[in-house]
């Protein structure tokens, strides 16, 4: 049992643990709390049997999780929307719930902004900028973006500022989320195939990589240097000088939202194109440099003159290795070219799925999925459909992914509804074939099979020259005794428990006997005091004997082994 007093570090944090406690209560999970009730500690029982309001009864559960999630503030939204990239380990249902979930929240005080953006840059605010906007052009959970105008050089930027106390905000309740976590973990034995202190790991840290500006301005630059010379995409100018952690300076945007289609045909843009670049941003970055960018909302890319597409937000990102990325590849291929077998064949080689996965019926869902996305009708094809299908596939074999090939599938998924919002027929297999081609091409190019030749050579070099070193030691080692062979028992516990408890019954049964023995010698001799003339201590000792001889009965027939 995890103590509950370990959570219970300050008022403040026990306060904001009832406050979280009483809205999964109200919005109808209480069952879960009685799950894991053993594990809260004194809580008292009000808390913990809060009755769901009665205005949410016609709602569905995944409904009520996001409304919970959006009540429960800034931290909770995000680790939400970070969920909905993973329908690999939430059911379908969640998961399209989830990417519903508000970002947009009250901003701060502009006051309170101005501080924030003195403190970090260590300058006044008039002497970074000629005017700010007080009144910001965006607000999400954890930070709000202002428009201003540079005092040196006159350009034009947006300044993300992180909301005030928010790291503070975050870190007190992600310790509160993984306390749930791991008593979940712990009185919920059905979420253990879904490693959720590992998930639960891994989201956080996406999350508080999402409170540092400057990773996201590294990513930025990074995404500058991929596409500084495609015309047809335009990566935003940081701002480095005045970048800090917890403010972003960067050259401000001023097109239309991709989503906003009225406004792209009024200004005479081409759909079709700008369908084909935004997909270019996402395909180019992971087929070219092994970059993937996990959520390509397109409420954050807009579009300039020239259907340039500007993406403005780079909060989850990350790279895949060349094996990664030679395993997404002919996974990929295999979907495109209809070939359930090749991909079946990395499932094995890299232990993705289990020896007793029924390899047949695998196949057939392959299929399934394949004829799904290769309709002649493209346009009829639903995108969620697809991502449920996929996800549904990895959950019923149970096929073990590192966590950002799900991204990156995510990633693709994202891109072909973003594409078909803009022009129905969009296909995104289309678009990535001839991406896919180069990659697959350039795996099998003589610069690259040398380069690995080399590598190889390189290893072989460092094993016969370390050989007679290691050699030595060992055979030293065995000249004076000390080599030593560490074995691994498998379920030793059992047994040492088993040998534990046969121990215990043994010393009682020996104390028993010893009683009885002594008691009799007591008797026999007429030792006194007496009670009707029989000696007490006599008396004792078999009242004793007794007492432990039953007790060891009842223990030897309540665990079945007489």
């Amino acid at each position: 049992m995890i103590p509950f007093f370990k959570i219970n570090r300050n008022y403040k944090n026990f306060t904001r643990l009832i406050k979280i406690i009483s809205i999964i209560g109200k919005y109808g999970f209480s069952a879960f709390l009685g799950r894991i009730r053993a594990g809260l500690g004194p809580l008292p029982e009000r808390f913990i049997k809060i009755k769901q309001e009665k205005s949410l009864v016609m709602l569905t559960e995944p409904q009520r999780l996001r409304l919970a999630i959006e009540e429960l503030g800034p931290a909770f939204i995000k680790m939400g929307q970070i969920m909905s990239l993973r329908p690999d380990i939430i059911p379908p249902a969640y998961a399209e719930e989830l990417e519903k979930l508000q970002d947009k929240t009250v901003p701060a005080d502009f006051t309170e902004i101005r501080e924030i953006i003195e403190n970090e840059t260590g300058e006044t605010i008039d002497d970074i900028f000629s005017e700010i906007d007080p009144v910001p052009v965006a607000s999400g959970s954890i930070a709000q973006v202002h428009r201003a105008v540079l005092k040196k050089g006159g350009d034009r930027v947006a300044v993300k500022v992180l909301k005030p106390k928010t790291r503070e905000i975050v870190e007190a309740d992600l310790s509160i989320i993984k306390l749930f976590t791991r008593l979940a973990a712990h009185y919920i034995p059905e979420l253990q195939a879904y490693n959720p202190l590992e998930t639960i790991q891994e989201f956080s840290e996406i999350l508080l990589n999402e409170l540092n500006f400057l990773k996201e301005a590294g990513t930025i630059k990074r995404f500058s240097r991929f596409f500084r010379d495609e015309k047809s995409v335009h990566i935003p100018l940081v701002y480095t000088e005045y970048t800090t952690g917890g403010v972003l300076v960067m050259e401000f945007i001023d097109g239309i939202k991709v989503t906003d289609i009225e406004k792209l045909d009024e200004s005479g843009l081409d759909r079709k194109e700008i369908a084909k670049n935004s997909a270019q941003i996402s395909l180019r970055a992971l087929f070219e440099f092994g970059f993937y960018h996990a959520d390509p909302h397109p409420g954050n890319i807009f579009i300039l003159p020239g259907n340039v597409v500007a993406p403005v937000d780079f909060g989850i990102t990350g790279y895949i290795d060349d094996e990664g990325l030679k395993i997404l590849g002919n996974m990929i291929i295999g979907l495109m070219d209809r070939d359930p077998d090749r991909i079946i064949h990395y499932f094995k080689r890299y232990n993705f799925i289990e020896d007793d996965v029924d390899i047949r019926k695998l196949k057939i869902d392959l299929y399934y999925l394949m004829d799904l996305t290769q309709e002649a009708q493209l346009s009829s094809i639903d995108v969620s459909t697809s991502i449920q299908t996929i996800f549904s596939i990895t959950r019923k074999y149970r096929v073990r992914f590192p966590s950002e090939y799900f991204l990156v599938f995510k990633t693709l998924l994202e891109v072909e509804g973003v594409g078909k919002k803009l022009y129905p027929e969009f296909d995104v297999t289309k678009s990535a074939r001839p991406y896919i081609k180069q990659w697959s091409f350039d795996q099998y190019s003589p610069k690259r099979f040398i380069k690995e030749i080399l590598l190889v050579l390189d290893d072989l070099n460092y094993i016969i020259k370390s050989l007679p070193m290691e050699l030595g030691s060992i055979i030293k080692k065995i000249r004076f005794g000390k080599l030593k062979l560490p074995i691994l028992h498998e379920n030793l516990e059992k047994a040492v428990a088993e040998i534990d408890r046969i121990g215990n019954r043994l010393s009682f049964s020996i104390i028993i006997a010893a009683l009885l023995l002594s008691s009799s010698m007591i008797v026999q001799a007429k030792i006194g005091p007496f009670i009707r003339g029989y000696p007490v201590l006599g008396l004792a000792g078999f009242f004793t004997a007794a007492i432990m001889g039953i007790w060891l009965l009842i223990g030897i027939i309540k665990s079945g082994r007489l």
